[in-house]
């Protein structure tokens, strides 16, 4: 039974997931036509070495995206993105924001409803 404890602990200790964690949606929600809205994401090295050749693109015309991240990002240490919703017209909006990174690429899922001025 003890053997079967240790073994739990130390596969609760094991990282799951690859060196990097980013989430793989955002939603911005509901606002007026003519506003803006910014959310901020992290992207965290888990692993025990450096990532290297961190850059992103994003497809999109509402959402902007600016970062603090280097191109190499060492054992612990995270960047920010922060992503910014635009709304121009009115309606449904989406984008993705596609972050490289040498361990792994990512892409991130973007929404938001823009409604008409009252």
């Amino acid at each position: 039974m003890k053997c079967l404890k240790t073994l739990m602990f130390f596969a609760l200790l094991s990282p799951i997931a690859a060196s990097a964690q980013v989430e793989s949606r955002m939603d911005f929600g509901m606002q007026m036509v003519g506003s803006e809205r910014s959310k901020d994401m992290l992207l965290t090295n888990y692993s025990s070495g450096t990532i290297y050749d961190i850059s992103h693109t994003i497809s999109a015309d509402s959402f902007f995206v600016a970062n603090d991240c280097p191109t190499q990002l060492r054992s612990g240490l995270s960047c920010r993105y922060r992503i910014a919703f635009l709304c121009q017209r009115e309606g449904y909006q989406t984008g993705t924001l596609n972050i490289f990174t040498s361990d792994k690429n990512y892409r991130v899922h973007l929404s938001g409803y823009c409604n008409p001025l009252p």
